[in-house]
């Protein structure tokens, strides 16, 4: 199968670094970025790689991108020499709104709905470290759940890569529930300086995504998104497996004076709720308080 990836960061890295022996594989840069990545290579745990660069115009049979959500208009420019008529794309963004913005960019039945969880990974500069030793879960399905043989192909892709992977029937529910999961995990930790075992080890954190989440699952419901007592309880199991000293991209982002995706969690949830006339006044104010932590590290 013929491979790209768009984004060799905490996410895409790990995932490079499984995809690479076992397909045609290579990564998508805009040019600006190719002489420095050629130059500095990428290191995961400590081990160099220097996967191909494409450059060429040629149509693959899947691109990830795993970029952040800040870089996606980019990263349209960049993979649109490689997208052809049967070109799955799978976004690894945050959020539940790539896969819109690809569909209005391509075509939706070029998009696979998908995201990645339970994966602790750190980046600086080019050097990626992750803690998960599974390399963190992908799930992934068509939008309607239907059988199709472009899963069953990803699906045996991942097995032999050794990508920890499932494939849920209704995966619009398990990626609004990783968006839940992001609002209170990621945006908190940003503010409050945890890591995954700080807030494990922190009861009032505990309580305060449990005041969000309930929250949140009253705008989903208003989506047509129904987030059970079960899902509220998931965000701590998953949480719990990703203890250590890792830190949530957001925290990563603040940490290193990088744009946040902000706009994609809190605020995106509040937007919902203003249309359905919903007050989110937990989420309001934790946007605002991401974005002012942001602004202080600035300074």
């Amino acid at each position: 199968m013929v491979v790209r990836l768009l984004g060799l960061g905490a996410v895409g890295a790990p995932l490079a670094v499984r995809l690479a022996p076992v397909s045609s594989f290579g990564i998508l840069l805009s040019r600006d970025r190719v002489a420095k990545y050629e130059a500095e290579g990428c290191t995961v745990n400590g081990v160099r790689y220097d996967f191909p660069v494409i450059t060429e115009k040629e149509s693959a049979d899947l691109i990830i991108i795993a970029c952040k959500n800040t870089d996606l208009s980019d990263a349209l420019d960049t993979i649109a020499p490689h997208v052809g008529e049967n070109t799955c794309l799978m976004s690894l963004l945050n959020g539940i709104e790539s896969e819109r913005v690809l569909s209005e960019r391509f075509s939706p039945s070029n998009v696979i709905y998908s995201f990645i969880t339970n994966l602790s990974s750190v980046r600086e500069g080019r050097k990626i470290d992750c803690f998960s030793p599974k390399g963190g879960l992908v799930l992934f399905n068509e939008k309607d759940g239907k059988p199709s043989r472009r899963i069953d192909a990803i699906d045996e892709l991942f097995t032999r890569a050794g990508i920890w992977h499932e494939i849920p029937h209704d995966i619009i529910h398990e990626m609004w529930w990783k968006f839940a999961f992001n609002i209170c995990v990621n945006s908190l930790s940003a503010v409050m300086n945890l890591t995954y075992s700080d807030m494990n080890s922190n009861e009032s954190f505990y309580r305060l995504v449990r005041m969000l989440y309930r929250e949140i699952r009253t705008v989903a419901a208003a989506e047509g998104i129904i987030l059970s007592d079960r899902d509220e309880e998931k965000c701590f199991e998953v949480l719990r497996n990703m203890d250590g000293p890792g830190k949530t991209s957001m925290l990563q982002d603040i940490e290193a004076h990088r744009v946040s995706e902000n706009r994609y969690f809190s605020l995106s949830l509040s937007d919902m709720g203003r249309r359905h006339s919903i007050a989110t006044p937990l989420c309001d104010f934790l946007y605002q308080l991401v974005e002012a932590k942001s602004d202080a590290g600035k300074s």
